[in-house]
């Protein structure tokens, strides 16, 4: 073989590898795109949401179609984080309401887990005020009336978990603020 076969087929190697490379890249990203596609496509078949920024705002938290199930819950956990701590007695009792909507093993349960270990942050907290409003406005009254009604009694009572002392001081304010702004999330 000639020098000149053998830099030619050198260039075409390199050639080679570089749209190789190149096509990987595209089609990692066109991967990636229809994931993206799918998970929100998902999310609005689950919660009839069609607003494709909250559905795109949630898959960028890195809530899955999976974990979704735990935003159900999420109210609980800004109560009992309300106090930027969390007692044995709000655990207990966000786990027992979480047994309701959650599978053991689930990624739900798995988001769950992290919430109560860690504090969600605020962006957190905004995005699913976000998803709250939008998922409200999607229900029909009579369902969104009843799901709003389940959902502050629940919140009370994980904000009445810790007690007090003889029914005084049950709710803290930083507790009853996580309320008002549930609330307002839910109207």
């Amino acid at each position: 073989m000639s020098d000149a076969d053998a830099i030619h087929n050198r260039g075409r190697s390199l050639e080679n590898a570089f749209f190789s490379s190149l096509d990987q890249k595209l089609l990692d990203g066109l991967r990636d795109q229809l994931n993206v596609e799918t998970a929100i496509a998902q999310f609005r078949e689950a919660t009839g949401i069609q607003d494709a920024k909250v559905l795109q705002a949630l898959y960028d938290l890195g809530v899955s179609p999976a974990s979704l199930a735990a935003l159900r819950v999420f109210p609980l956990i800004a109560v009992a984080w309300a106090d930027d701590k969390t007692t044995a007695a709000e655990r207990t009792t966000v786990h027992m309401i979480a047994d309701r909507y959650i599978q053991p093993d689930s990624a739900a349960a798995t988001l769950l887990k992290q919430w109560l270990d860690h504090q969600p942050t605020e962006a957190m907290f905004e995005a699913w005020e976000i998803y709250a409003n939008a998922m409200f406005e999607s229900l029909p009254a009579s369902e969104s009336a009843s799901l709003k009604k389940t959902l502050v009694e629940e919140i009370n009572e994980v904000a009445t978990a810790s007690g007090g002392i003889m029914g005084w001081g049950a709710v803290s304010r930083t507790e009853e603020s996580a309320i008002m702004r549930i609330k307002a999330a839910l109207e």
